[in-house]
């Protein structure tokens, strides 16, 4: 059988606001700084990316995460909104949404199937979108089948993802935010401002794939998996220049 061009992994109503979700593994990639890792896609079911956007809808799937921006303040007709996240929505994430709705991606495989989609293969969990709405036990199989595994969440607060400590990074955008999810047992992923290399506190390793001249990717980096190491990244992408001073 032809490998699809992606699958329907879980779909729901959201934890945070209970609105309707899907989430979708990719499993070709040409990201530079991932490398080749399945991507997995977290969008609302029922509304487009842009469109949820700029109605504040895409809380479902984000949750409180800083780099939404601002609802409202749309720059352009095309529904550009100054926001720090570093995701390309209206090319990227758009170009998910436009495949779902045409139908293009499968949603039911025996299990066989599915372990030899992800067999050996890495997971970047939340190439958009927050991992941790997803359905704990589909997260657990999947990992169980690949061969490793990144991933980030903005709701390590929330009750419904403790589950997850241990498998995501808590994401974390102030110094404040880092030594409340370090003390209630998370392992951090902090973005600080572009050129702000050194904060005088020591919130972990910074991310090798984003050390100039190195050859490092997330696809042969084992440090984002949850469980091993606080890391550091400089805010990157089209948004980065709307990240504040990490303080």
């Amino acid at each position: 059988m032809t490998k699809p061009l992606g699958l329907i992994i879980d779909q729901g109503n959201s934890p945070i606001d209970g609105k309707p979700y899907v989430a979708i593994a990719t499993f070709k990639s040409k990201n530079s700084k991932t490398g080749n890792m399945i991507q997995v896609w977290v969008i609302r079911s029922d509304i487009s990316p842009l469109d949820a956007i700029a109605s504040g809808a895409d809380y479902s799937i984000c949750g409180n995460c800083p780099h939404r921006g601002v609802i409202g303040n749309i720059i352009s007709a095309e529904q550009k909104i100054e926001r720090s996240c570093y995701v390309n929505v209206g090319r990227e994430v758009m170009a998910i949404w436009k495949a779902y709705q045409a139908k293009k991606y499968h949603g039911t495989y025996w299990p066989e199937t599915v372990a030899a989609m992800f067999k050996g293969r890495r997971i970047r969990w939340g190439a958009y979108g927050d991992p941790s709405i997803i359905n704990p036990d589909v997260v657990s199989y999947l990992n169980g089948l690949a061969d490793g595994h990144t991933g980030y969440t903005h709701q390590w607060k929330s009750n419904f993802a403790q589950v997850f400590k241990g498998v995501f990074q808590a994401s974390c955008d102030g110094l404040q935010d880092y030594l409340d999810a370090s003390a209630h047992g998370w392992k951090c992923f902090s973005v600080v401002a572009a050129g702000q290399e050194n904060i005088g506190w020591d919130i972990g390793k910074t991310c090798p794939a984003t050390v100039e001249n190195s050859k490092a990717k997330c696809i042969t980096c084992k440090l984002c998996d949850g469980a091993k190491q606080d890391v550091k990244v400089q805010a990157h992408g089209k948004g980065k220049k709307y990240v504040e001073i990490f303080a």
